[in-house]
């Protein structure tokens, strides 16, 4: 009856571990979505890739 209890555990802390994975993920597209959204609506055309570029960079360096 161990193992059965065990595999049930394992199988429960994989479903957890996935959430949680999952909304790792979300809140890092969230924040990404939020600062490309604001660098486009402060620089317009060839100027919003070189501001992308910079704030790539400098996220990068940990800046």
């Amino acid at each position: 009856m161990s193992t059965r209890a065990d595999a049930i555990f394992k199988t429960v802390l994989q479903i957890v571990a996935i959430v949680l994975l999952v909304l790792i993920v979300a809140v890092i597209l969230h924040k990404g979505y939020g600062d490309v959204s604001r660098l486009a609506s402060e620089h317009s055309g060839a100027d919003f890739w070189r501001a992308l570029a910079r704030h790539l960079f400098k996220n990068l360096s940990g800046a």
